[in-house]
């Protein structure tokens, strides 16, 4: 949801002849565009349109002005109302209500976001610290690049925080109320006072598209430091569905040029830049947003998915894929095997490589169909019927179904399948009925109440299972205290980095409750934090019991990137353990005492009725270790 304000920065970052296009047809010319002016009765195109510029003037009328006022004199509409409708457009949603004057604070926040990036800068530039120093030269960057991108270091201590604190003191309560509204500084958790988010770490500034600095990417430069990457969180000033890295320095090349190359990371995009891949930007996370994509297809038709070719790096794509594809447009795909990214590849491979590889860049389809066909073609029809599906799923969002209907074919034909051309494009059609499926959306359930952790019992004893007999698909229910853990794992997914982690997996005994805290504990580090509900709504799409699903909804609803005080951490992570060893032990005392009443002889019920003592003992000294 976007303020007024914000749909205008939008707006001014996006060009005046996409936004023209939208209510008037437009021809290129040259350099620039031209069209029959809507204003006056043309009979030539007399209406010039100027990107580089953002205007538009008409020589015949005199008309002239920026795409609001277009759209305003176009309409006959209010500034605000051209906004919104431009907003439509684009496809940003606009707040409702809006103050008639600038927020004070909005502006506040702007201001304090372009000190911290001069603070940063100016670190960088004059005290250049050693781990800068080391960051720069590992990752041979040239000082073009740290100059446009304004790379820079967030020092030690809280240097900004001392800043905002010296400014005159009719500004000062204003500006140290946005900093933490926006979290470049936070309460100290010792007493009275602040302290900087961002300490001892290389800092990316993140611009809107007309270039003013909406929050930071950083990036750790020890090895003990956690997170590696550490942003902006969301805030009354950064929506990052709304922004692209680095479009503001991308989006004449992108004119210019007539194509666009996404990658995944800020460094990805640096790179690229550095050795003259000046069309490329870096979405914020796994998503690019629906406004992104309107943006990016208004100004060019010629879309390159360059993210990394891991399984995330290929899940991302497809998703930016399919939202391409439902404005009926093909991407195409650049790979940087045998590199892992861009950065590697150029230094490795060189920049004449990349342009052979851009030039013979298959679309992103058949990247994908390419990989489920098998280099040995099966013999069994079944088989490749089979292997058909699965390409069927993946030509399914594409708006063409005409399109969609020839590769079915050529698929089918590769496959060595006799069928008819009539026969294949009815499979497929059967296949798009039968596959209907609304798009998913993490199910929104009351706050979870969890009961005090003295009252969770153990699951009865005929719920018990051997772990090696377990399925892939748990079907055992689980008990109060293992769900307890997993919701607090994926609600306070910061939790993964505790020391007591590996000892509470040890105790896990539920399959699928510890498959994904294993899970968590492997990706919670690579992931932008504020795409964790992205990742957790795609593991959801597994197939998992319903508990399970029902646990992690729960859990990504009551979700907040608020961090838990480390004593309040390490004492709900004691408890838990504490209450998983003693659901154990009651669990085995519940199975002796069953044991026991089915005993076949005294002499054996007493032996068991000694083990019974032995776990009281147990479960006593357990509750008395406070």
């Amino acid at each position: 949801m976007a303020s007024i304000e914000e749909a205008k920065e939008i707006i001014k970052g996006t060009p005046i002849s996409s936004i023209v296009s939208f209510y008037h047809p437009i021809n290129k010319k040259g350099g620039n565009f031209e069209a029959i002016c809507p204003f006056h009765g043309d009979s030539h195109p007399s209406l010039k349109i100027n990107d580089s510029k953002g205007i538009y003037k008409c020589f015949a009328c005199g008309a002239a002005g920026d795409s609001i006022k277009f759209v305003q004199d176009k309409l006959h509409v209010e500034f605000v109302d051209a906004i919104k409708d431009i907003a439509g457009h684009l496809g940003l949603s606009i707040e409702e209500k809006q103050k008639k004057n600038r927020n004070p604070k909005y502006e506040m926040g702007l201001r304090v976001l372009q000190a911290a990036n001069k603070l940063y800068r100016k670190v960088a530039t004059e005290k250049t610290p050693d781990s800068f120093k080391e960051f720069v030269k590992k990752r041979k960057l040239n000082e073009d690049s740290l100059k446009s991108f304004q790379i820079g270091f967030a020092p030690k201590g809280s240097s900004l925080t001392h800043y905002l604190e010296s400014i005159p003191e009719k500004e000062r309560k204003l500006a140290i109320e946005s900093a933490k509204d926006i979290g470049i500084i936070r309460n100290s958790k010792n007493g009275p006072g602040h302290y900087d988010f961002f300490r001892d770490r290389i800092t990316f500034p993140i611009w809107d598209h007309s270039g003013k600095v909406r929050g930071f990417s950083t990036r750790a430069v020890n090895d003990d430091q956690i997170p590696k990457y550490l942003n902006s969180g969301e805030s009354f000033v950064f929506d990052k569905s709304n922004i692209l890295y680095g479009f503001n320095l991308a989006k004449a090349s992108i004119r210019e040029k007539d194509h666009v190359i996404i990658v995944e990371g800020n460094m990805d995009a640096v790179t690229l830049h550095q050795f003259g891949f000046k069309t490329s930007v870096a979405t914020m996370g796994v998503a690019l947003g629906q406004s992104n994509v309107r943006l990016l297809t208004n100004m060019t038709k010629n879309i390159y998915l360059a993210m990394d070719s891991d399984a995330a790096g290929i899940k991302a794509m497809e998703r930016i894929n399919n939202d391409f594809l439902a404005l009926d447009i093909i991407a195409k795909f650049i790979s940087f095997s045998p590199a892992k990214d861009p950065d590697e590849f150029l230094h490795k491979y060189g920049r004449l490589e990349l342009i052979d590889r851009i030039e013979k860049a298959p679309t992103f389809l058949d990247f994908l169909i390419g990989q489920n066909i098998p280099e040995s073609i099966p013999e069994s029809t079944d088989q490749k019927l089979g292997i058909l599906h699965k390409v069927f799923e993946i030509i399914t969002p594409v708006k063409s179904q005409l399109f969609a209907q020839e590769k079915a074919i050529a698929v089918a034909k590769t496959l060595g399948l006799r069928s008819s051309n009539e026969d294949i494009v009815q499979e497929f059609k059967n296949f798009l009925e039968q596959n209907k499926k609304p798009e998913f959306k993490p199910v929104k359930t009351a706050t979870y109440d969890a009961p005090p952790i003295e009252d969770y019992e153990p699951i009865p004893s005929d719920l018990e299972y051997e772990m090696e007999n377990i399925p892939i698909v748990q079907t055992v229910q689980i008990n109060k205290i293992e769900k307890l853990v997993l919701e607090t794992f994926l609600t306070h997914p910061d939790c993964i980095l505790d020391k007591q982690i590996t000892e509470i997996l040890d105790k896990i005994q539920h399959f699928e409750v510890k498959r994904i805290v294993q899970w968590l504990e492997k990706i919670y580090l690579e992931i932008d934090e504020a795409d964790y509900i992205i990742f957790v709504q795609e593991k959801m799409k597994e197939a998992l019991p319903d508990d399970i699903k029902s646990i992690m909804a729960s859990s990504i609803f009551n979700y907040s990137e608020e961090k838990l005080d480390k004593k309040v951490k390490e004492k709900l992570l004691f408890d838990l353990s504490k209450k998983l060893d003693e659901s154990r032990l009651k669990t085995k005392r519940q199975e002796l005492i069953k044991k026991q009443s089915e005993a076949l002889t005294d002499s054996d019920g007493l032996t068991i009725l000694q083990e019974i003592q032995q776990v009281e003992i147990e479960l006593l000294a357990l509750r008395q270790n406070k």
